[in-house]
């Protein structure tokens, strides 16, 4: 049966980059497994014990805006 504490934690692909968020939940019998990128393919986090990860998400960020770091500025 599982706990009802539940914690989100973030993990980084190794091969490309991209982070993910998943859901950790306690269990009081034994889980493995592991989830692998959609961008690469390479495992992004691999587990084993009396947790259970699910709920996996892709981070979305926003990528940087040039030229715009001294926007309302006047020299």
């Amino acid at each position: 049966m599982a706990n009802s504490i539940w914690t989100i934690e973030q993990f980084t692909c190794a091969g490309c980059g991209m982070n993910y968020t998943a859901t950790r939940e306690e269990h009081s019998e034994a889980h493995t497994g592991s989830f692998k990128c959609g961008i690469c393919s390479g495992v992004v986090h691999a587990w084993s014990g009396k947790h259970h990860f699910f709920g996996w998400q892709a981070v979305k960020t926003r990528p940087p805006v040039f030229g715009r770091r001294w926007a309302g500025v006047e020299w």
